[in-house]
């Protein structure tokens, strides 16, 4: 799985205070992600030690999609510290 990286994004124009502010947005987000994947893991785990097979199949793809979008706002992530850090 390959996820797209903003690398064509134009934030080196950008004021240090607009980045400040989307490194503390998408840091919320990044942190709200990784509890959500922490709690689906739970149920998860409950699910299959229950035997309960039918809630883990439907578990399985918003376990993915979940994956797959906070590996999409790490690389927003990524490239904001990044930019930010060129502007120091």
């Amino acid at each position: 799985m390959s996820v797209e990286t903003p690398n064509n994004m134009s934030l080196d124009k950008v004021e240090v205070g607009v980045l400040d502010d989307l490194l503390k947005r998408v840091g919320d987000i990044d942190h709200a992600y990784r509890s959500l994947a922490e709690k689906m893991g739970q149920l998860y785990m409950k699910a299959d030690e229950a035997g309960l097979s039918e809630v883990t199949s439907l578990l399985d793809k918003p376990m993915r999609n979940a994956s797959d979008n906070h590996q999409s706002f790490v690389a927003l992530l990524d490239e904001v510290r990044t930019q930010r850090r060129q502007h120091e």
